[in-house]
């Protein structure tokens, strides 16, 4: 198998399926830039496969300061591959809505989670998430709303905001193209 018929493999973690949305546009520049992406959710059987896949891309959310569990298992059972091949952590976090937040070295809980998964991305990104209140069960609508409000946030209700920078995910994406190309040579 060449290295043509190798792909990209970018699993995801949303909630709300913003971060799915983040994924998607990833897949869709990097499809633009000649690679094959598998997209996939994220769940506790997700692996790769060193034969098919020459790149890996997380695309995760954070809710209330937490990665979905499934994301440190991931880096755990796959650490031997992930080492040996671009890789690239991309954060979803409405914490990210300024853009001094978006600083992967500066932003607590993707620091945490590295810490703690002791995982070194070849590249690491901190992107906007999407507020959208009225999508929110009772308990999260409350609940971050107060975090909103402690922030400096939008506390209205009934708001419907896409904080996140489309131009600057898929600004990523090609810097990730890059990145996968430089491995390759």
């Amino acid at each position: 198998m060449g290295n043509d018929d190798r792909q990209v493999l970018i699993v995801h973690a949303s909630r709300f399926g913003h971060s799915t949305k983040i994924a998607q546009a990833i897949a869709d520049t990097l499809t633009g830039q000649g690679f094959s992406c598998e997209l996939i959710p994220l769940t506790k059987t997700t692996a790769p496969d060193p034969a098919r896949h020459q790149a890996f891309i997380m695309v995760t959310s954070v809710r209330y300061g937490h990665y979905d569990r499934n994301s440190s298992r991931f880096v755990e059972q796959n650490r031997a591959w992930l080492d040996s091949v671009p890789n690239l952590l991309v954060t979803v976090s409405l914490t990210a809505r300024t853009p001094a937040k978006r600083d992967p070295a500066v932003h607590v809980y993707t620091r945490k989670y590295l810490a703690k998964t002791q995982w070194t991305p070849t590249q690491t990104e901190v992107m906007p998430g999407m507020l959208d209140y009225p999508r929110y069960n009772p308990f999260d609508r409350a609940a971050i709303r107060l975090i909103m409000h402690m922030t400096g946030g939008v506390t209205d209700p009934t708001a419907v905001i896409d904080y996140t920078d489309w131009d600057e995910v898929r600004a990523a994406a090609e810097r990730f193209a890059d990145t996968i190309r430089q491995h390759q040579n």
